[in-house]
């Protein structure tokens, strides 16, 4: 398969024009991410890879090019989401990996700003256990974030402290010199971030994580931007309604697996 590079993922757009996922948008738009086609020329599909998540589009291929696309997916997602953006993409992966595959629930939020009460997320922000302060995320507590696995994701997909200060924005949650819980952008695209959420475990169930998601959202709404927020359980659901959001539906992704070691493919 060939890689596009950032300025010609123009060709894309046909394939993805009813995409509603930020990272998609993002990678699209060469923001971030890569992308990978069959031909240069109008291309029947295409693999679309930002962080953990991968998205197919397009004629679901045969042949040839279904065995590329099969080694490329092996090659670069092994580990990742696998959002197919159709029932035939899901009938291929299907048919494409048998037993080596498993079917997880995520869910999208509905996107409307005018959900958000400021005022109950200003109190959020300010509840806070003691000693527990709120820090904008700048070029050292990037470089902070990324040595642990927990919070890498904070600003994983940001090559440079520069490229995040620049595009990319983020509220953690200290006590003393230590990150313990944090809100950022994963992704971006023209107007959006898609959010990322975590908490150093031992801190769980502090309310820091609704501290620094409510700081987000506020400084987001501030700038224009709109902070799409996708939930990877039942609990994030329940974070991002408190936070002001609507559930809006339960959608499938696939994940490369051996069934009878019961591993994620490395």
């Amino acid at each position: 398969m060939i890689e596009l590079g950032k300025e010609k993922r123009q060709i894309i757009r046909p394939l993805c024009g009813q995409a509603d996922h930020v990272l998609v948008h993002g990678a699209v738009r060469g923001y971030m991410g890569r992308v990978w086609v069959p031909e240069l020329t109008n291309p029947s599909y295409c693999l679309i890879h930002l962080g953990d998540f991968a998205y197919l589009f397009g004629i679901c291929p045969k042949g040839e090019q279904a065995m590329e696309l099969k080694a490329q997916l092996y090659r670069e997602c092994g580990q990742d989401y696998i959002t197919p953006s159709d029932e035939r993409w899901a009938e291929w992966l299907e048919e494409s990996f048998p037993g080596e595959y498993r079917v997880l629930s995520r869910y999208s939020m509905r996107r409307d700003r005018n959900h958000f009460s400021e005022e109950a997320l200003e109190s959020y922000c300010r509840n806070l256990p003691a000693g527990i302060r709120l820090k904008k995320i700048d070029r050292r507590l990037y470089q902070t974030a990324l040595k642990e696995e927990w919070s890498r994701d904070f600003c994983s997909n940001f090559e440079t402290p520069e490229e995040f200060e620049q595009n990319g924005l983020g509220f953690v949650a200290m006590d003393g010199r230590k990150i313990v819980s944090g809100c950022s952008a994963y992704g971006i695209s023209q107007g959006m971030f898609e959010i990322q959420v975590e908490t150093r475990k031992e801190y769980q169930r502090k309310g820091l994580a609704l501290a620094c998601s409510a700081r987000f959202i506020l400084t987001c709404l501030e700038q224009g931007i709109y902070p799409s927020w996708d939930a990877i359980s039942l609990q994030s659901v329940g974070l991002a309604e408190k936070l002001g959001y609507i559930f809006d539906r339960e959608y499938k992704v696939y994940q490369l697996y051996d069934m009878e070691s019961g591993l994620l493919m490395a």
